[in-house]
């Protein structure tokens, strides 16, 4: 740390030094007067989401007015994973999950679509993305996890982690590994309560923590602490309350040197056990450098600056975070002027990177079982059952979108009959409906969305797959899917349901391309698909 920049921090006091400290979200698309005053106070960071945005030209607008009010440097960040965790709409690119890319298999495709992710970003005013998960996909129970992994193979995830690391790096992007020390073998999904991971740290070393070793060797900017506990290892805590997590493994261990920012601290994981405001003082003195408060922000400022000024907090551990902070938005800054705007939006839309998008879909599609069922022909009637999106994690906030598979397929079959299966009300309606169009049709094609995880949607599908009708099931996020739902006679996994994805499926159907990718996580029942 320089003498200047020791100098500033030291003159911070500890309000001042207590905004530094955490990051901020908005409650609309605008600033309102909470908002504003918590720049003026010196917030360190803003996180947005779906939300926050309408736009374009509204993102741009909005990213360039909050460092106009910001009083020092500000880092504004989202989740940006592609998949179904996205936040921004068109025209910014949707890009296939990142289980698509380990269905792919490839480092350069991971580094081109993080480069590309990065450049739009950039290109609207946004220097952190909260990507990518470096969770290894263990355990399919927790939806939150899934198609957000690169796969199940450690080594896998640690290559094209790492690649994707760079690629944001080079796009100027601040990239953030997460959830550390892993949410891959946790059976619940921490946003709605506290998973437990057991195994000791010899099986954490073994099992979680090669993606992130190969991440720190890419010079990843930030990691995020996980509400997760470690049996023998944290206490009953969640992993951002617990020193032997973020100090001694993280740092003594791991040597990882930047930023080390919690999960949002109203999860509930943490919030149903811990008052925030405590908390966020509690994950500080552990080692955190950054929270994210989300909600009680207010109540979070003032617990902070109440615990430095006290010295539950103490001066080192207050500075150490600090230092670590102003060194990332030293090099977030590339102009020198931390208020001055940091993108025009000019790229957008961009159409090599929809071609990178539509590349990666279409070396990621996975033909499981089945094959004899394809290439589909002109004169088959083809019932299409898509089961529409549903919220199988908090994480989600994007609804699927256009085209549907069967929209795609029309380009190419004129005789394709679609059901759309929703839940709550028009859940009875559209179930008869997807029964008698599956009755009607030569071939049926399941499109499922984490139906494993809704009984209903289970229960619809083993009733049209137990009928004689050929039926193909692809898996349209998580290919769990096809391990866990009724054998069918066709199986294929799609990883992703962007407009990119659902086009190369409906190529790859009707035999105009074929299946390149493979299966990058381990699914105990494929012997039984024929």
């Amino acid at each position: 740390m320089t003498a200047p920049l020791r100098q500033r921090i030291k003159g911070l006091d500890a309000s001042s030094a207590a905004a530094r400290l955490t990051w901020m979200v908005l409650p609309g698309p605008e600033l309102d007067d909470t908002s504003r005053a918590l720049l003026e106070r010196g917030i360190g960071g803003v996180v947005l989401f779906s939300a926050n945005i309408t736009g374009a030209a509204q993102l741009m607008g909005l990213t360039a007015e909050l460092r106009r009010c910001a009083t020092g440097p500000l880092r504004i960040a989202i989740d940006h994973e592609g998949g179904h965790v996205a936040r921004i709409g068109a025209p910014v690119t949707r890009f296939p999950s990142a289980m698509a890319i380990g269905a792919t298999g490839s480092e350069d495709l991971a580094y081109a679509v993080a480069r590309a992710a990065g450049e739009e970003l950039a290109s609207l005013g946004i220097d952190v993305n909260l990507a990518p998960v470096l969770d290894v996909a263990s355990d399919p129970r927790n939806p939150s996890v899934g198609a957000r992994s690169f796969g199940s193979s450690p080594d896998a995830v640690a290559r094209l982690g790492a690649a994707t690391v760079r690629g944001y790096r080079d796009a100027g992007i601040a990239a953030t590994a997460k959830h550390f020390p892993g949410h891959g073998r946790t059976p619940i999904d921490s946003h709605v309560d506290l998973p437990t991971v057991t195994g000791g740290l010899d099986e954490l070393r073994r099992s979680d923590l090669p993606p992130f070793r190969a991440a720190f060797q890419a010079e990843v900017d930030l990691v995020m602490a996980s509400h997760v506990a470690f049996e023998g290892l944290t206490d009953g805590l969640p992993s951002t309350l617990a020193a032997p997590i973020m100090k001694d493994l993280l740092r003594d261990e791991l040597g990882f040197r930047g930023l080390l920012v919690t999960d949002a601290m109203g999860m509930r994981a943490l919030a149903a056990r811990h008052a925030i405001p405590e908390a966020c003082v509690r994950s500080i003195a552990a080692g955190a450098d950054t929270v994210m408060p989300i909600e009680q922000q207010d109540e979070v400022l003032r617990a902070l600056a109440a615990a430095i000024e006290s010295g539950v907090l103490p001066e080192q551990r207050v500075e150490e975070a600090l230092a670590r902070i102003a060194e990332l938005d030293a090099r977030l800054t590339r102009s020198g002027d931390s208020r001055a705007p940091r993108g025009d939006g000019a790229m957008l839309p961009d159409a090599a990177h929809s071609g990178l998008a539509g590349l990666v879909a279409q070396r990621s599609l996975t033909l499981v079982a089945g094959a004899d069922l394809l290439p589909i022909a002109p004169s088959t009637s083809v019932a299409v059952i898509e089961f529409a999106s549903r919220r199988a994690s908090p994480v989600e906030e994007l609804d699927s979108v256009a085209p549907t598979v069967a929209a795609a397929l029309s380009a190419y079959l004129p005789r394709v009959r679609e059901v759309i299966v929703r839940p709550g009300e028009l859940a009875a309606a559209s179930r008869l409906a997807a029964i008698e169009a599956a009755a009607a049709a030569e071939l049926v094609i399941l499109a499922t969305r984490d139906a494993y995880v809704w009984p209903d949607e289970c229960d619809l599908i083993a009733r049209i797959a137990g009928s004689d009708r050929p039926t193909l099931l692809v898996a349209l996020r998580n290919p769990y899917d096809l391990d866990a739902l009724p054998r069918t006679t066709g199986a294929v996994a799609a990883y992703a349901d962007v407009p990119q994805t659902l086009e190369a499926l409906a190529d790859a159907l009707t035999g105009r391309v074929g299946w390149p990718g493979s299966l990058p996580i381990e699914l105990e029942r494929m012997s039984g698909l024929t």
